[in-house]
């Protein structure tokens, strides 16, 4: 699932590279605890995972009980 925010920066940015962090999306869906870049703690305390994929910074946090993985926040790198 994508938030709000990172749905508006989504669709704005080129097919390509929707293209891109869609696959990239995916691989979180398929793998939501593989090693992310790094971890930290949202406003709420909850852990928050960070993912830097080519020029993109990706927030995202993964709910265990329903197993969702939620996107956040996509920060451009360039």
């Amino acid at each position: 699932m994508l938030d709000e925010e990172a749905y508006a920066i989504l669709g704005g940015l080129s097919r390509r590279d929707q293209r891109k962090l869609e696959s990239c999306f995916d691989r979180l869906r398929d793998h939501p605890f593989a090693e992310p870049s790094f971890v930290g703690l949202d406003a709420s305390g909850e852990e928050q995972f960070h993912l830097f994929f080519e020029n993109y910074a990706i927030a995202y946090h993964v709910d265990h009980a329903v197993k969702l993985v939620f996107i956040q926040q996509i920060l451009s790198n360039s």
